[in-house]
């Protein structure tokens, strides 16, 4: 990049570049989503094993993040690495991934889920006015990060810590509530396999762990990214295993592993049974809340590594574009809310939710397993920060990725496949479009 060309501004600190890693994992998904693994287990101890261990899981991942973030604190974060330690082609598909598939269907999925419990927390708008809700909310959210990382972070940040406020809430109401003899003493161990069925309850539980490794993207724009980068990857996570096992034990206090398996809106129905409706109406609108930070956190982190992409050549080159009053890649940020624009239109986010674990964790894997190289290599100096416990528990997480993409073709295999079929489509395209394009 030329000196007179805009660049980005490092304005985010260790709190703001920790709540873009919570942020991007806390969505909707652990207000719902703890039935599927109690419906699986049966036993509260079983239950809250799974949880933690899945957060073990996600902190593994998270010090190898920082780690790789410490070694190469660069704009694009993921992409980079792949490119650097691979070959170009495998940051291009994943990008590629990122923005159709990982992004862009959870995007357009929780942004109706936005609208929807907008609907019920605040007034009726109808069927299309979930969908108008939704386009606008991401539109909105779009038009304030070209403003600025500022600005950017502060939405973030005031999100941020209103999900929270509501969670500790939520947790605080639940615990001084006192259970039903029929809650305390529901429990029942799985049927076959404990192992098997802890396995299968971590499907749910990685996917509700996710999004930790966005934040590498935004290393740009990072204050000593080297050292904080790693610091709220770490920070970051370790706050989301906290906030997840503290709803867990609310939910099992008040509604027994039975209860938490039979219910299809368990957050709901936690504070209905403490608080009546307007406990109800109270969790619409912590995941109202909710949704919001975690569409404003990804607009915010996709953007970017889709700006390295086309820096690189490998995508159009506006997408590379910077503003030059607010330094912000402007066209990558709108890009990404075209496509997801385009998906609630479509109606074919629903179908693209299910391809997210599968392309999500190939890329996690391949990330992952690329600390070795740079081990090797020497790549960052010998102050890098380095990973507690490698190269075991790297290569732990990278065997329990294999697993989940592996049985992601036995779970989903339509999915799966047309994933695989995506990926091969691309690659195809960046070799007979895109060789030799990239920047050297």
């Amino acid at each position: 990049m030329r000196a007179s060309e805009p660049a980005f501004r490092r304005e985010l600190g260790l709190v703001d570049a920790a709540v873009v890693v919570a942020g991007a994992i806390v969505g909707v998904g652990i207000f719902a989503n703890p039935s599927n693994v109690a419906r699986i287990l049966g036993s509260s101890w079983l239950i809250l094993l799974a949880w933690g261990t899945g957060g073990a899981l996600a902190l593994v991942g998270g010090f190898a993040y920082a780690e790789l973030g410490s070694r190469m604190p660069a704009v694009g974060g993921q992409y980079v690495w792949l490119v650097r330690s691979y070959h170009p082609l495998a940051g291009f598909l994943y990008g590629v991934a990122l923005l159709f598939i990982i992004n862009g269907g959870s995007i357009a999925a929780v942004s109706i889920l936005f609208a929807s419990y907008f609907e019920r927390a605040v007034a009726p708008v109808g069927s299309l006015g979930v969908r108008l809700l939704a386009g606008a909310v991401l539109v909105g959210l779009t038009a304030i990060h070209t403003l600025g990382v500022r600005a950017g972070k502060w939405t973030n940040n005031v999100v941020m810590a209103a999900k929270v406020t509501g969670i500790l809430v939520l947790v605080a109401l639940a615990l001084t509530y006192t259970p039903s003899a029929e809650a305390v003493r529901s429990t029942e161990a799985p049927r076959g396999s404990i192992l098997g069925a802890l396995l299968t309850a971590l499907v749910p539980i990685v996917f509700a762990y996710g999004g930790w490794q966005n934040c590498a993207s935004i290393a740009g724009e990072i204050k000593d990214p080297r050292r904080n980068l790693a610091r709220a990857t770490v920070l970051g996570v370790a706050v989301v295993v906290v906030l997840y096992l503290g709803l867990n034990v609310a939910y099992l206090h008040v509604l027994g592993p039975h209860g938490v398996a039979a219910s299809s809106a368990l957050a709901a129905d936690v504070a209905r049974t403490v608080a009546g409706d307007a406990g109800a109406r109270f969790v619409a609108s912590l995941i109202v809340v909710s949704s919001l930070g975690f569409l404003s956190v990804i607009l915010m982190t996709g953007s970017r590594l889709y700006w390295a992409m086309a820096a690189d050549g490998l995508l159009f080159h506006g997408a590379a574009r910077i503003h030059p009053r607010f330094h912000t890649p402007v066209v990558a940020l709108w890009l990404q809310t075209l496509v997801s624009v385009a998906l609630l239109a479509t109606n074919t986010y629903d179908q693209l939710l299910s391809y997210v674990v599968f392309a999500d964790w190939l890329f996690m894997t391949l990330t992952v397993a690329a600390l070795f190289r740079l081990r090797r290599a020497g790549t960052g100096g010998s102050d890098a920060y380095r990973a507690p416990g490698h190269p075991v528990t790297t290569l732990v997480f990278v065997v329990v990725g294999i697993g989940v993409v592996a049985n992601s073709f036995l779970a989903y295999p339509a999915q799966s496949w047309i994933g695989t079929a995506i990926l091969a489509g691309a690659a195809a395209f960046y070799g007979l479009v895109l060789r030799g394009k990239e920047r050297g």
